[in-house]
């Protein structure tokens, strides 16, 4: 089955929800008109970071969501990004999965980035990634620091996900290792990788200013850039999700870490 996805690694403003709203709903139309039907976002592509998140704030952001929620619905166009989300007194750095999928939120960001204080701002989710079953696939989506860690990603595996997606806010001075790992992940877990990172310059931590690279990319089941751009605009491709089956039947790592013992819950 072959797939039109997209990545929109815009310039995402702090606390400028209605700014931030807009620039996607506009991603949202055009990929409406070109028959898109995945599109990835950055991370908190609603509020960016900030050092702290009122009540206010928070409630504008789940609006945002609704609206884009409806307007990929009526295109029949998924939506992946995340924001802040949950109901303490310090948000989550929350997956959503809206649109023609529904309206989830599967997963909360595990592994916060200590270098910039990230644990301050957010409270820690303690469960793994998870797949989502839809229309086009079982998606999986991670948030930005996970990608570094296979303790997190190996869940794609595991789980058997056809596109593991990673929205994300990674500067610049670490872009190739941004790169690197989006494909590492997509050539260890025999699937389809969809890494959305921003654009523009922001202080991460409230306090010094970061550069990003404008990129997105798509990395195959075997390791290589399908797709790319870094330049800030719509990313828009194809993919066939069938040929990572072929790559799982040439390459049978999953059967051989059975043969192992290495498969988790393993009798």
């Amino acid at each position: 089955m072959t797939i039109k996805v997209a990545a929109f690694p815009f310039d995402v403003r702090p606390a400028q929800v209605e700014t931030n709203l807009q620039q996607v709903l506009n991603a949202v139309g055009d990929c409406g008109k070109a028959g898109v039907q995945l599109l990835v976002l950055p991370e908190k592509w609603t509020t960016s970071f900030l050092a702290e998140y009122s009540a206010e704030i928070r409630a504008e952001s789940e609006e945002a969501l609704l609206k884009v929620h409806q307007a990929a619905a009526a295109v029949d166009l998924i939506v992946v990004g995340s924001s802040p989300g949950g109901d303490g007194d310090k948000p989550a750095n929350v997956a959503h999965v809206i649109g023609a999928a529904g309206n989830l939120r599967p997963y909360a960001k595990r592994m916060l980035f200590s270098p910039t204080g990230e644990g301050r701002q957010v409270e820690r989710g303690m469960s793994q990634p998870v797949i989502v079953e839809t229309a086009i696939g079982r998606i999986m989506p991670i948030i930005c620091y996970d990608l570094r860690f296979p303790e997190i990603c190996r869940e794609a595996l595991y789980q058997q996900a056809d596109i593991l997606v990673c929205c994300a806010q990674w500067p610049t001075p670490r872009a190739h290792a941004f790169e690197l790992l989006s494909c590492a992940r997509a050539v260890e877990n025999q699937l389809f990788t969809i890494s959305c990172n921003r654009s523009g310059e922001a202080a991460l931590d409230g306090k010094r200013p970061m550069h990003f690279p404008e990129s997105a990319l798509v990395a195959d089941p075997l390791g290589t850039i399908h797709a790319r751009c870094d330049d800030g605009s719509l990313l828009i491709t194809e993919i066939d999700i069938e040929s990572a089956e072929k790559v799982r039947t040439q390459v049978p790592i999953s059967r051989d870490l059975r043969k192992a013992g290495l498969w988790p819950n393993q009798d």
